[in-house]
């Protein structure tokens, strides 16, 4: 049988383990749906002239479909190769090669979003990197602008976002800039995000089993201690 001390161990182990599950946990990015250009759900790259769906369209073509691409079906030579992290997406494609059918100057809107319902805000953060033909203009989290432009697509160019969260749906909107033929964007997206604890507070059916149990818990010591009188 067990003695008072191990018994009292026993329940220490126990609200432990309880407390440990109620603690906050973290959270990867592709569990909230924070997906880098051209990969699945899984993150693996996906087929040349497949549909990127973690990422549409809101201004600049007709479309809103986006398609995964290579440098090579983009502009050979010039646009960064593909890794096993992400790929080019563009709005259109001709026989799976980006095409460079649009008026010089043009923008595009790329969109993608992400859910951060439960997570703790404060410790949300995205950590990025995103290239684009000819030149991103701007970023966007929530509607509200980070600061960020870069041009050239032979590099990436890093930013980071840790503010401007918001619980439920968020949104990135990465706005594209055009001079001339082919366009794309590629972006490689990590985040850091911690689920907010569980609700430590009892209903009061759980409250009722609880005293139950610290009664039944009281009544066993007093009988040990009635045995070593």
């Amino acid at each position: 049988m067990l003695t008072t001390v191990s018994f009292k161990r026993s329940i220490a182990s126990g609200l432990l383990a309880v407390l440990g599950a109620l603690a906050a946990t973290t959270t990867s990015h592709a569990q909230v749906g924070l997906f880098s250009t051209g990969v699945d759900d899984s993150n693996t790259v996906l087929a040349t002239g497949a549909v990127d769906i973690h990422y549409t369209l809101l201004a600049g073509y007709p479309s809103s479909t986006v398609y995964a691409v290579n440098d090579a079906e983009g502009f050979p030579g010039y646009w960064m190769a593909p890794s096993a992290a992400s790929k080019w997406i563009t709005p259109v494609i001709s026989n799976g090669t980006a095409s460079g059918a649009f008026p010089s100057l043009s923008s595009f809107q790329y969109q993608t979003t992400f859910d951060l319902t439960g997570i703790d805000l404060l410790t949300a953060s995205i950590s990025g990197k995103a290239t684009a033909d000819n030149a991103v203009l701007g970023i966007k989290i929530n509607g509200i602008d980070i600061g960020f432009s870069s041009s050239g697509y032979s590099t990436f160019s890093s930013f980071v976002i840790s503010s401007g969260f918001q619980t439920g749906i968020n949104t990135l909107i990465f706005t594209v800039e055009n001079w001339s033929g082919p366009t794309g964007l590629r972006t490689e997206l990590a985040g850091s995000f911690e689920r907010l604890p569980v609700s430590a507070v009892p209903e009061p059916e759980t409250y009722a089993m609880m005293l139950a149990g610290l009664g039944l818990v009281g009544s066993i010591v007093r009988r040990r201690k009635g045995r070593q009188v």
